[in-house]
């Protein structure tokens, strides 16, 4: 009777993992295919504005419009404008500072698929 010696070896490192097998009287090789990876990179750019925004009331206009136009909330313009006493009284032709602060864009490029 013939006897076959099968040796599996690991082999770790940068590349990743492989694996080999010898067997047979050839002593012919077999190999896993290559291990597909996805890589996802990410880039995040933070802002912080030192201009100042002023805006003049046009008729018709209250705080909540004005607020949600900008991306704002009506207590941050009451609380950085010292002139508005009353929040539903303001007046159109008043000059009010909108609030600015950080501006947070995040892009997630596509994730990319590489043989190796």
């Amino acid at each position: 009777m013939r006897r076959t010696l099968v040796l599996a070896v690991l082999c770790l490192g940068s590349a990743g993992v492989s694996v080999a097998c010898v067997g047979g009287d050839d002593g012919a090789f077999t190999s896993l295919p290559p291990l597909a990876t996805t890589t996802t990179t990410s880039t995040t750019t933070t802002t912080i504005s030192t201009d100042r925004l002023f805006y003049t009331i046009k008729p018709g206009e209250g705080l909540a419009i004005i607020a949600e136009s900008f991306g704002v909330t009506v207590q941050s313009i009451v609380e950085l404008n010292d002139s508005i006493e009353n929040p539903d009284n303001i007046q159109a032709g008043q000059t009010i500072e909108i609030p600015r602060g950080i501006q947070v864009v995040s892009e997630l490029p596509a994730p990319t698929t590489t043989e190796g």
